[in-house]
Formats: structure tokens, C-alpha cells, sequence
């Protein structure tokens, strides 16, 4: 899926050395993005894709760092990235929307590398996910002229025409988790690799439901999400290629709404007996999916695996609402976009496509410290 990737077994220093320059905090319930723990080198298998992944065995159970295909660095040494290189520039960072832990994970991140670098960074957006908003947000910047622009477009067709003009207007372009579908704006994307996160949501949701089977739900956001289609078509290849005994009953949209996704899995969860498990693309179908599965007096009878955090997710997974979710690294995210900006403003090139690794967090691990720097943040 991705092409011209750098792999190198030095990416557990580089996480733990990002991880190290971390500013955020928060309670226990978020965790903290302060210091990595050693990882020891290992491998897992995501379909018939190889990833790379590290391990850290400790008493609540064991975790597993997975890459795609394997491990990425976060940034190569660079001597033109000592600290206080970066002075003077401008980096903005355009989310999605506002008020989100991913997105604010990103920022954090991304606040703490440009700190570091000596950049002037900032993050502008609107709480609604919508094109037009965001289409607000980026001229009113091409007007301001940063040196780089890091955003989550809103939609991979609608935001070509605004970020092109931002490119004519000599602004660098980083993506963070989504791509246009011209690839000749941006310079650079970068997002974990959404197949490979399909991949070990099936695995954990095929661990959870057991030998007997049964069918399965899909949530996604919404038709035609480029983000949420990989992640539907890892999972269901997943689930073709390895576990005959369980059925998928395809996808249904939500339009990102927790009610709506309450009401689906409630509906389908009382109208059917055989439904063991339930696969939501991202936090608020997670949610949303608790809820319903609750109303239908089957809360772990029901297994249920979600995609990205929230303190309500990693409370779920404490109380073992949540059997397990796919956790990206959007800090990691943050201060990569923010070494890519810097390597393109001295002239350097970065390459197009760029990934981050996973976790898979679960009841038993979700309090482990290499998992808790990964759970996204709502404060830096």
C-alpha cells in the first residue's frame, strides 16, 4: 500500500526518544507521554503481511509494538535537527476538528518538537468536521503565511483545491493521517497503515469471540472514507483468509454520531442471537457501541473491538466492556510532521509516504507503560 519506506530495527530508541521529549501530562486515565520502556526486538504476523513489532512482558500482561510491514523510524539523526534549528519558522497544525484526543495527541507532539527546535507552532481549527470550515481555516492561514501547514483534511477530494493554492502560495504541506487523492499536493503523509490496523482488529476480535464463531458487525463513519475503508478491508480480508467460523454482516455508517451507532448495535445485538462481536472504526462508534450493547443485556456476550481512544474507551476496557482496541501513535504522529516540516523548509526531502506503529490495548494491558504512552491525550 505504501511505497519508499525507510525500515530500520532502530525504531524502539527513536519512539522512546520522541516519547522522551514529551511536555504533555495527564492522570492516569490518559496516560503520559514522559518515557519509553525498553522493548526487546520480535516479530508478529498481520495476514500475509510480516510486521515488525516489539514486545514488553510485564505483570499486567504483554504488549505487542506493531509496525507496518515493519518498524518505522520517527525521524533520522540529522545534525540539522540539534535543538534551536528550527528558529523563526512558522508550523501551524489544521485537525479535523477541535476538542478530539487524537488530535490533540498530535499536537502535543507536535508543541513539543517545535519547542524544542526553536519553531513558532501553533494549532488552528473548528469543532465541526466539515469541508467548509476547514476550507475557512487554511485560506485564512495562506493569508498568514506560515512556513508549513500540518492538517487532517476533512476530505481527501474537497480539500485539493484550498491546499493546492496554500502550495502555490510556497506553504509546505504535511498530511497527518489522510491523504489526498492527488498525491501531488502534500509532501508528505503521514498515518499508520490502516490495512495492517484492519488486520490485528481481527485477530483480537476473532481471540475474543473463540473457537465456536458467529457474526460480526461492522461501524464505519461513513461510505466512501478512504481511512475507514482500509481499515474495513483489512479487517474483512483478516477474517476471510483466517477465521472461517465467523461471518461478517458488512458495514453500517454512523456518520460519526454515538447515538447512532448505540442505536444500530442495540437493534442488532437484541435481534440477534448469533451476533458475537461487533468492529468499530473510531472512537465515537466505539462509544456509541458500548451503549448499545448494554441495552441489549449483553455486555460480554457481545465482544466488541474498537479503533483509536478516549478516557470513556480506556475506562471500557478497564471494566471489560471493550475487549480490545487498536491504538495509533498520534504524538508520534506530531512531532514526525513537525521534523518533516523542518527537514523541507532547509531544503532536505522526506519521503511521500511516512507510518507509525500500534498497540493493541486491553483490559489486561491498558495500564502497561509502553501502552500508556500511546493512549491519546486530551491536554498537553
Amino acid at each position: 500500500m505504501f511505497t519508499a519506506r525507510r525500515r530500520t530495527a532502530l525504531a524502539a530508541a527513536m519512539l522512546a526518544a520522541a516519547l522522551g521529549l514529551a511536555a504533555c501530562s495527564s492522570d492516569s486515565t490518559t496516560g503520559s507521554g514522559s518515557s519509553a520502556t525498553g522493548t526487546p526486538a520480535g516479530t508478529t504476523t498481520a495476514g500475509s503481511t510480516t510486521a515488525g513489532s516489539s514486545s514488553s512482558a510485564s505483570a499486567s500482561g504483554s504488549v505487542a509494538v506493531t509496525g507496518a510491514s515493519g518498524s518505522e523510524v520517527f525521524a533520522t539523526p540529522d545534525p540539522n535537527l540539534a535543538a534551536g534549528n528550527a528558529a523563526g519558522k512558522k508550523v501551524v497544525y489544521v485537525p479535523g476538528l477541535t476538542g478530539v484526543p487524537f488530535y490533540s495527541s498530535v499536537s502535543c507532539g507536535a508543541k513539543a518538537e517545535a519547542d524544542r527546535l526553536g519553531l513558532q507552532f501553533t494549532t488552528q481549527g473548528d469543532p465541526t468536521f466539515a469541508v467548509d470550515k476547514q476550507t475557512a481555516i487554511v485560506n485564512a492561514l495562506i493569508a498568514d503565511k506560515p512556513d508549513a501547514m500540518m492538517i487532517s483534511i476533512t476530505d481527501p477530494e474537497a480539500m485539493i483545491g484550498p491546499l493546492q493554492e496554500a502550495k502555490d502560495a510556497g506553504i509546505q504541506v504535511i498530511g497527518i493521517d489522510g491523504d489526498l487523492t492527488d498525491e501531488s499536493v502534500m509532501a508528505t503523509n503521514i498515518q499508520s497503515d490502516n490495512i495492517i490496523g484492519g488486520q490485528l482488529a481481527a485477530d483480537a476480535l476473532a481471540a475474543a469471540i473463540g473457537p465456536d464463531g458467529g457474526e460480526v458487525l461492522l461501524l464505519n463513519q461513513a461510505a466512501g472514507s478512504l481511512i475507514g475503508d482500509a481499515r474495513a478491508k483489512g479487517f474483512e480480508d483478516q477474517l476471510a483468509a483466517k477465521y472461517p467460523n465467523i461471518k461478517s454482516l458488512g458495514q453500517q455508517y454512523t456518520q460519526n454520531a454515538a447515538d447512532k451507532a448505540a442505536s444500530i448495535v442495540s437493534a442488532a445485538a437484541t435481534s440477534n442471537p448469533n451476533l458475537k462481536g461487533v468492529y468499530t472504526m473510531n472512537t465515537n462508534n466505539t462509544q456509541g457501541a458500548i451503549t448499545g450493547i448494554a441495552e441489549a443485556n449483553r455486555t460480554g456476550d457481545v465482544k466488541l473491538v474498537g479503533y483509536d481512544t478516549s478516557d470513556p474507551i480506556v475506562q471500557g476496557l478497564r471494566d471489560g466492556a471493550i475487549d480490545g482496541v487498536v491504538v495509533q501513535y498520534p504524538y508520534g504522529e506530531g512531532v514526525l510532521g513537525v521534523q518533516s516540516a523542518v527537514k523541507l523548509l532547509n531544503g532536505e526531502t522526506v519521503e511521500r509516504q511516512q507510518t507509525t506503529p500500534f498497540v493493541i490495548a486491553t483490559k489486561d494491558n491498558v495500564d502497561d507503560p509502553t501502552v500508556q504512552q500511546y493512549i491519546y491525550k486530551t491536554d498537553c
